[in-house]
């Protein structure tokens, strides 16, 4: 397959929306949302970067996937996460992967963190305004150019905010909220991001039946990602079985009580 050829008054230039509508590449407004919704997903900020967290499940009247990755590589320091429409939100992704790649090959230029992050909202305003099935994303990763990791959320619209501190998407935002508002500081090490992220989704997932915890059982465990100057990086499934167990098992240690004390 060829690439589409345009005339002058046509052509789309470097806007992926123009692209994408002339050349099919989005998908059709619907009328009705049947599909399953994806949630919960936090972003932490730390010394050295952002770290993420997501939960695997994929709720409609019932559970409707079990694992679901809610957290993608949108390049190699930028990662975008999403919450809403599980079908129309990992469309999102690759449109959002495909968008950046065009932007650099039409240009001849790399999009900056905030570029990228601008760069998003005329195609969540295009999906969310059109269509029932709406998706709100989140991306983080880390500038190059300023050498440190940021955080980008959204609203429905398609207005772009940074976060200085933490974000939180999906239907368990009001637990994992609070729990990183008890326990964020500035300058945290990984580690210790990493486990508040973690306590936020286990707390959401505690108290939101849309939002899936670990799962002992099928040993499927949230997803855990850092995106430092190393680039993304997504923790092994070991890492994750334990950092979630060890939540576990202080909560049975205390019969499911948190005892007032942010653990």
């Amino acid at each position: 397959m060829g690439l589409p050829l345009f005339d002058a008054q046509s052509d789309p230039g470097p806007s992926f929306v123009r692209f994408a509508e002339m050349t099919g590449l989005t998908l059709p407004p619907s009328t009705s949302d049947l599909s399953a919704h994806a949630t919960t997903v936090v972003a932490v900020r730390f010394a050295e970067g952002v770290v993420m967290v997501a939960d695997r499940q994929a709720t409609s009247y019932y559970v409707a996937n079990r694992d679901v990755r809610k957290i993608e590589a949108a390049d190699r320091f930028t990662a975008l996460a999403i919450s809403g429409s599980a079908a129309r939100g990992l469309e999102f992704i690759r449109l959002a992967q495909l968008s950046f790649e065009h932007y650099e090959k039409m240009t001849d230029s790399s999009l900056s963190l905030e570029g990228k992050a601008n760069y998003l909202s005329p195609l969540i305003q295009r999906n969310n305004l059109t269509t029932t099935l709406v998706v709100l994303p989140l991306l983080a990763g880390w500038d190059l150019a300023h050498q440190t990791g940021r955080i980008f959320e959204y609203d429905g619209a398609g207005g772009c905010y940074e976060r200085q501190d933490f974000s939180v998407i999906g239907s368990g935002s009001p637990f994992a909220d609070s729990t990183l508002r008890l326990g964020f500081r500035t300058g945290m090490s990984r580690d210790e991001a990493l486990a508040l992220a973690a306590l936020a989704i286990y707390e959401a997932a505690d108290n939101d039946p849309s939002t899936g915890g670990p799962d002992f059982v099928r040993s499927i465990f949230p997803m855990m990602v850092t995106l430092t100057s190393d680039g993304f990086r997504e923790l092994e499934h070991a890492t994750a079985a334990e950092t979630f167990r060890l939540i576990n098992d202080r909560r049975a240690e205390s019969g499911g009580v948190a005892g007032g004390a942010l653990r």
